[in-house]
């Protein structure tokens, strides 16, 4: 009797768990999945489409590399490490069977090597069908470029100001500009111009950092919204794109993931809650492909659709200082701006 009763136990505990494991799975996967975001259904061939992405060993820049490779497209993606960018190079070729992929040293921190970039692309290319300015840094110590600026400020913003103003006289008629940006950009209250650029080496605190970083995709922002209105005209379409928080290197200065023992505790949440690179690159994707969209410059997206961005971002007398102030910060000539 006592046995029976305890096997009944047993089969009712075990049944019990295996409910709870069963649907706490399916709980967590529909958690994971609402947080991943939608997916781009864009089926647009990209033959004898030209496509630079900056940023592409890894993340965001690698998936979408690889996605456009796949449609037939001619692509320029850079790598500060030459030689790790080559072996991306071989392998994606390999994989996609499009040997039109191209690794080209670009470091956004030096703006000699962004004039060198666009001086390979010159001899590589007649013209850009589109631009995807990726790469970036989150929470990196204060630190000086080369050039005298904050390493945050250039590489996020002033590196691709750059680099997009050179490439102007290459962009195609009909041609797309995407700057990745990041829902922190509306943490930005106030932008001081005189200052925004200053490496500040008291600046070691979280708070700090983040803002450095915030302040970086603002600027970047409101450099789109200037740049969309001055081509217009020419049918160049723009786009910032917000992915979500992504699992991707740029993290690796993140003291909370440094940490051995703060990492592990935040594993499994990440995990849930935290986009894969893939699912990260499903509105960069939209916006470099969707027919849709061809009728929209200027607009901030996230998941697939336009939304509103923050008022600082929207000013348009800023977004004109800035341009401003950023073709002196960066030296362009009057040769060198156009429109």
């Amino acid at each position: 009797m006592r046995w029976n009763v305890l096997k009944t136990a047993v089969c009712l505990g075990t049944g019990l768990i295996l409910y709870y494991i069963k649907y706490g799975y399916l709980a967590i996967a529909y958690i994971k999945k609402r947080c991943g975001g939608p997916t781009c259904r864009c089926s647009l061939k990209l033959d004898n489409k030209f496509v630079i992405v900056t940023g592409g060993t890894s993340g965001l820049g690698l998936v979408v590399t690889e996605k456009l490779a796949y449609r037939g497209a001619s692509i320029i993606f850079t790598a500060r490490n030459l030689d790790e960018g080559l072996a991306i190079q071989e392998c994606l070729r390999a994989k996609t069977k499009n040997p039109n992929i191209f690794c080209k040293h670009l470091d956004l921190n030096n703006f000699a090597s962004i004039h060198n970039f666009v001086s390979d692309v010159n001899q590589l290319c007649s013209k850009v069908d589109l631009l995807i300015n990726n790469a970036g840094v989150f929470f990196y110590p204060p630190k000086e470029t080369v050039d005298k600026y904050d390493v945050t400020f250039q590489t996020n913003y002033l590196g691709h100001f750059l680099l997009t103003e050179l490439l102007v006289p290459k962009l195609a008629d009909k041609s797309r500009v995407i700057f990745v940006s990041s829902a922190a950009h509306s943490l930005t209250k106030s932008l001081d111009l005189s200052t925004v650029f200053v490496v500040d080496e008291g600046a070691q605190g979280i708070s700090a950092r983040f803002q450095n970083y915030a302040n970086s995709k603002l600027c970047l922002l409101l450099y789109s919204k200037n740049f969309a209105q001055r081509f217009k005209e020419r049918g160049v379409n723009v786009y910032s794109v917000d992915p979500g928080s992504v699992e991707t290197p740029m993290y690796r200065h993140f003291p909370f993931l440094t940490n051995p023992i703060l990492k592990a505790i935040q594993k499994p949440i990440r995990f849930i809650v935290v986009r894969s690179p893939i699912q990260g690159a499903q509105t960069i994707l939209h916006c470099a492909l969707s027919p849709n969209l061809s009728s929209e410059t200027g607009l901030y997206y996230a998941d697939l659709v336009a939304k509103a961005s923050s008022d600082l971002s929207q000013d348009v007398q800023l977004s004109s200082q800035l341009y401003d102030h950023s073709r002196i910060w960066a030296g362009l000539s009057q040769s060198e701006v156009l429109a």
